[in-house]
């Protein structure tokens, strides 16, 4: 027994290390492209048909209700149609169901249809012809192809104008991986602020006032950096730490507008060995009775921990707005590293970079506002509040 327990709790963190993966390697870039097409869809009048075998038409039929109800898409499902799918697979064969479901629909240009599937359909294969057969009825007259499929993408892939490729991170779990991905992707889809048209059912009932905050790297932001051949590094002890003049009454300018002030920190010398953690924490504490902060949330990791606190992961912030009720869509971060940039990005918060020159690489996203200073940083959030 005891066994079978360990493996199972193997196989469970094996498996759910693999949806991190997925969901890391998707393409953000396809996704953006296939809300843009959809909103497209919409703004012409289209209407939208999702097309799923098995197990993707279940998900088929979830979505349309999403599509319809929380995106404003007027959608359809052919396998919604029992009757008829059941009828036309009896009399004229499998193949053919799904088009001519559409022939009978009137499927227009200004339509789409939307695959999903695990492998997209293969004639050679004699996989899923009937989603071939529907896709060439599309191609010829005019309607967009959208596709969230698995493995190489099959025929969905190589005809649609968007296709959303689920990464195969595991060769025995592609189907598993690739259905349940197609529900995070058109929740994505129907989430997303340029698509969705109405609030989802609990989102709308339970509505809690949530706080704004200004998130604050430390060295270099609050306390000045120790640079050295044009790189920023941390103050040994709090006595060496240089908190620059006015940097309290920039502070004091956001709490007046009720902004939760926290700090979050990379502090890796205390895992390479080169710093005291104890050292970190006094630091901490000296900025919380000079500066008017609400709290000070330090990272300790090096990047091989793999963690998900070290910038430019947004840990730090996530957790912090579970703690303390965030709105991360309405807060800041300022920093003044590539990393702190990134965090705040990856966090949903709006970024003010404020730009030391330092010899490092720049922000892989792109910042909201690049200033030269703090005090400059304050007045450019005070100014969009």
């Amino acid at each position: 027994m005891a066994t079978i327990a360990i493996d199972g709790t193997r196989f469970s963190a094996s498996f759910l290390a693999e949806i991190q993966e997925i969901a890391r390697q998707l393409d953000t870039a396809v996704l953006e492209k296939m809300v843009a097409l959809l909103v497209q869809v919409r703004q012409r009048s289209g209407r939208l048909f999702v097309l799923g075998v098995g197990g993707s038409a279940a998900n088929a039929s979830h979505a349309v209700n999403d599509f319809r109800k929380l995106g404003g898409i007027e959608t359809y499902a052919p396998t919604d149609n029992v009757s008829e799918l059941t009828a036309r697979v009896n009399d004229e064969g499998w193949p053919t169901v799904f088009v001519a479901w559409l022939r009978v629909s009137h499927l227009q240009a200004r339509d789409a249809v939307l695959v999903f599937s695990v492998g997209g359909g293969s004639v050679e294969r004699n996989v899923s012809p009937n989603i071939v057969a529907a896709l060439d009825y599309a191609k010829s007259v005019g309607a967009s192809i959208l596709g969230i499929v698995g493995r190489d993408g099959g025929y969905t892939a190589r005809v649609a104008d968007v296709c959303v490729l689920i990464p195969t991170v595991h060769p025995d779990r592609i189907t598993p991986h690739a259905e349940a991905f197609q529900a995070v992707v058109w929740h994505l889809l129907v989430s997303h602020p340029k698509l969705q048209q109405a609030a989802t059912k609990w989102e709308s009932i339970v509505a809690p006032q949530l706080r704004s905050a200004v998130f604050l790297d430390r060295d270099g932001v609050l306390n000045e950096a120790v640079v050295r051949n044009g790189k920023p590094h941390p103050p040994a002890t709090a006595a060496d730490m240089r908190i620059p003049a006015g940097t309290a009454e920039a502070l004091a300018r956001l709490k007046e507008r009720d902004f939760l002030l926290l700090v979050v920190t990379n502090q890796p010398d205390v895992a390479r060995g080169i710093q005291q953690r104890q050292a970190v924490e006094e630091m901490g504490s000296r900025l919380r009775a000079e500066l008017p902060l609400d709290d000070v949330l330090t990272c300790y990791h090096d990047d091989q921990d793999g963690c998900d606190c070290r910038k430019p992961r947004p840990g730090l912030m996530t957790c912090a707005a579970q703690r303390y009720g965030i709105d991360l869509s309405h807060s800041y971060l300022i920093g003044d590293r590539w990393r702190d940039v990134d965090a705040g990005s990856n966090a949903g918060c709006k970024t003010v970079w404020i730009d030391r020159g330092y010899a490092e690489q720049a922000p892989a996203s792109v910042p909201d506002a690049r200033v030269g200073s703090l005090p400059e940083a304050v007045d450019w959030i005070l100014a969009r509040t």
